[in-house]
């Protein structure tokens, strides 16, 4: 099971973990064990992609605090070159 995470808002990829979290549960109690690992695997993507949504999505609001302040948002990046 393949699904394109990246192009996906935090919010839809919580709905889609709880969809998933639903067919864990029907799948168990159908014993389809194999379908749950399968399951299990994109849960833990969604939650890998939530995860670095939620930081990129910090660090950005960090950045627009910064230039709001009138500081550069640059000041603590090393550029070389």
């Amino acid at each position: 099971m393949f699904l394109n995470l990246q192009n996906l808002t935090i919010e839809q990829l919580i709905e889609k973990q709880i969809e998933l979290r639903q067919k864990i549960s029907q799948a168990h109690q159908l014993g389809m064990s194999g379908a749950v690992g399968q399951l299990q695997n994109t849960l833990d993507q969604i939650g890998i992609e939530i995860s670095a949504k939620s930081q990129i999505q910090s660090l950005e609001k960090e950045r627009e605090k910064k230039i709001e302040e009138g500081k550069d948002p640059d000041d603590d990046v090393l550029n070389i070159g």
